[in-house]
């Protein structure tokens, strides 16, 4: 005898259309988001496959991120510094083309024989007018326009931060306030004065530190530096690659490549620098005191020689400060392909990352909608045959 039971095929045919209908929803889900699951748990044995590739991958978009940033100031800092030589290099280009046989003074030669002697000394004493030549006046004026310009590079600015302020990076590295022009005016009069000799302001130029036991050095501060530059307390700058390395791309804008040629085209514009000799100007002639004097010396050859001797420890200190900006150039360059290729290497780690997810949580959505039409039609099915059952009876049977 067969038993007949509409209830318990209604029972089961509800939980198959159930099972059919969460089905339905999760394939319907796939093929909206193109995920397999909206829950790491829906992964099952790969959820820690998928969470370890995505710290993997949060934290190489942490590093490119911080190279892409570096990479930008990087960038900033080398065009600063490529301006910033190109000037320097017209700049040292002027100071070779000065001849340093001439006293580049407007007048006439001013001799003297001393009335005291037999001999006929014929000895030049200075020139009847102080104002320089076209030469000189051109080159202090070179000085002038490019020590204001190589200011503003050492200030240059990404957004809101200083690129040549160090650590320091909302301090302004270097503000001209004046006093760089105040010590070198008396400098100049000293040394003219005769109350320090060629060599003491050669050493105040070029000594930088008065800690060194000199006490009229041009320091960092008395440029214009910031305090912590001067203090040497900036620190330094890095971009972080790895949870255990980083690497450094700090620019000082007291560096000596920056600091020797704005302290040399403040040198050079000194209204003071001038005259080289001593001016008498008609009807003023020796042995009387000049007018104006030049440079320390008895006569005009002795006024020459110590006026070059300064000049050319400026042009000394301007060359070398010119091949330290190249070496500036090659320390950051070397940084930028460093991190360059830090980078690449993390890209290409970063889609191997990429790949690994999608393999894991990614749906196929091809062959979710092949099944999802499949599933439809089952669906319909079961509806059919469900309503098929509810039509059933006992007396239908029975009869």
């Amino acid at each position: 005898m067969t038993g007949v039971s509409t209830y318990g095929q209604g029972l089961y045919q509800t939980a198959r259309i159930k099972e059919q209908q969460s089905l339905f929803s999760l394939l319907n889900s796939q093929l909206t988001t193109g995920k397999k699951t909206q829950k790491f748990t829906g992964l099952e044995n790969d959820v820690l496959t998928s969470k370890r590739a995505r710290s993997d991958l949060n934290t190489l978009d942490t590093y490119i991120n911080n190279i892409r940033y570096a990479h930008i100031r990087i960038n900033q800092t080398l065009q600063a510094v490529h301006t910033f030589r190109a000037q320097a290099q017209k700049f040292l280009d002027e100071l070779d083309g000065l001849s340093q046989e001439s006293v580049h003074q407007e007048g006439d030669a001013v001799f003297y024989d001393d009335p005291a002697t037999t001999t006929v000394e014929h000895e030049q004493l200075g020139q009847t007018s102080g104002e320089p030549d076209g030469v000189l006046e051109n080159l202090q004026r070179q000085a002038g326009k490019i020590y204001d310009f190589l200011i503003d590079l050492v200030n240059t600015q990404e957004e809101d931060r200083y690129l040549f302020a160090g650590a320091e990076t909302a301090t302004k590295p270097l503000n001209d306030r004046g006093t760089l022009d105040s010590a070198l005016n008396k400098l100049f009069s000293d040394w003219k004065a005769g109350t320090i000799t060629t060599d003491d302001f050669i050493a105040d130029l070029t000594d930088r530190e008065s800690s060194t036991g000199n006490p009229d050095a041009i320091t960092d501060t008395i440029i214009g530096y910031s305090s912590t530059l001067s203090a040497g307390n900036a620190g330094k700058v890095f971009v972080r690659v790895a949870d255990d390395t980083e690497i450094e791309y700090t620019s000082l804008g007291n560096d000596p490549a920056f600091r020797d040629i704005i302290l040399a085209a403040a040198y050079m514009k000194n209204a003071n620098l001038g005259p080289i000799t001593d001016v008498y100007e008609p009807p003023n002639e020796p042995p009387l005191p000049p007018d104006v004097e030049g440079a320390p010396g008895d006569n005009t050859d002795e006024q020459k020689e110590n006026f070059y001797a300064v000049y050319n420890a400026v042009r000394t200190a301007t060359a070398n400060a010119v091949q330290r900006l190249q070496d500036l150039v090659f320390d950051l360059e070397t940084t930028r392909v460093r991190t360059s290729t830090l980078n690449d290497n993390y890209k290409n780690d970063r889609t191997m990352l990429v790949n690994t997810i999608s393999d894991v949580e990614d749906a196929d959505t091809t062959e979710v909608a092949v099944k999802l039409n499949t599933l439809q039609t089952q669906l319909e099915a079961s509806f059919r045959v469900t309503a098929r059952m509810q039509e059933l009876s006992l007396v239908f049977f029975i009869n």
